[in-house]
């Protein structure tokens, strides 16, 4: 199925059912609306995930949820990526949790500096997140249904939790997840053999090959998403809060990544996963590569792909006519499955 802007047209022309936050005033809606609105209903704190490593989470409840959604963030990212998402879950009567990985955010850094990310061993991002649910979510989920939302590396990491642990969520969402990282102008095998190659000589810890520290140079156009407007809210976010400043992956991450990946779309493993499944892929991710999502969903039991048609990576993070469509089939789908 193919999700284009003529299919959104319905959302922007109509009343504005979801109090959306549109392009137009973005930066102002954020920091009058949204921003205060979350702080509200807004509690955090800390949890000691694998090896001791102290890990902060948010939590956003409300009086009477129809369900829980647990948010499973990507690659580099903080949980102020999310808030306008969060917005919309909360406003549909979802009470919200969200962790941010090791390595990442207000979360313990592992890299060899502040900003590099890096990790021990990739189940452990899988085992935290177990601990977070067992921890925080279900003591706080008013005994109601747990949905998943997660984004790339948090789709590779929630994917695998449904994999090892099938009786926890009701439904998931995953966003161009991270099934096969695009390893961009070196093939896959070269970057494999020198990732592999730098471990063997004791180099894991480096950067990755081309990869470096955080710096605050913009650089809108190889970026995620072909939303301005949301780039730049983003960008001003993370510029002035060294918490949510990453640069660059470590030689380690990439081979716990590709074994993790490697292993997640193998059919044995792939078909245990039999929750109902909505997977988002969009046309011009430079991210992740399709094929590996496509392997996902056919082994998978009950898993439906949608592809987004001039979507860069980040979907629900686009431009106003793809996102608001994407956040539509998503708050339709966790309606018909958290019953």
């Amino acid at each position: 199925m193919n999700i284009g802007n003529k299919a959104t047209k319905l959302f922007l022309d109509s009343e504005d059912k979801r109090n959306y936050i549109y392009q137009k005033n973005y930066k102002e809606d954020m920091i009058n609306k949204v921003e205060p609105y979350l702080k509200k209903n807004l509690k955090s704190g800390y949890i000691l995930g694998m090896n001791n490593s102290k890990l902060y989470y948010e939590k956003f409840i409300i009086e009477n949820p129809k369900a829980n959604i647990v948010i499973c963030h990507g690659f580099g990212e903080c949980n102020e990526k999310y808030y306008e998402l969060i917005y919309y879950f909360i406003q549909a009567g979802y009470s919200v949790f969200i962790i941010e990985h090791r390595g990442h955010g207000r979360s313990q850094r592992l890299g060899i500096d502040k900003t590099q990310i890096n990790v021990e061993n990739f189940n452990y991002y899988v085992e935290d997140f177990k601990k977070f649910i067992d921890e925080i979510v279900i003591p706080n989920s008013k005994n109601k249904e747990l949905l998943m939302f997660a984004h790339s590396m948090g789709g590779g990491i929630g994917t695998v939790f449904l994999e090892e642990y099938s009786n926890y969520f009701k439904a998931a969402v995953l966003s161009s997840p991270m099934y096969e990282i695009n390893t961009g102008k070196i093939p896959q095998l070269i970057a494999n053999i020198i990732s592999k190659s730098m471990k063997l000589f004791g180099l894991k810890k480096r950067y990755l090959p081309g990869q470096t520290t955080y710096t605050e140079k913009k650089d809108f156009v190889s970026n995620a998403t072909s939303c301005r407007e949301r780039y730049e809210y983003l960008h001003q976010k993370i510029k002035t809060n060294k918490a949510y400043q990453s640069g660059g992956a470590s030689v380690l991450w990439y081979l716990e990544s590709l074994k993790a990946t490697k292993n997640l779309i193998k059919k044995e493993n792939a078909s245990k996963v039999k929750i109902p499944v909505l997977l988002f892929q969009t046309e011009y991710d430079t991210y992740v590569n399709p094929k590996a999502q496509n392997k996902f969903a056919a082994y998978a039991a009950n898993c439906k792909l949608i592809k987004i048609k001039e979507s860069k990576h980040e979907s629900y993070f686009e431009k106003d006519e793809i996102a608001f469509s994407v956040i539509e089939k998503m708050l339709l789908f966790y309606g018909e499955n958290y019953k």
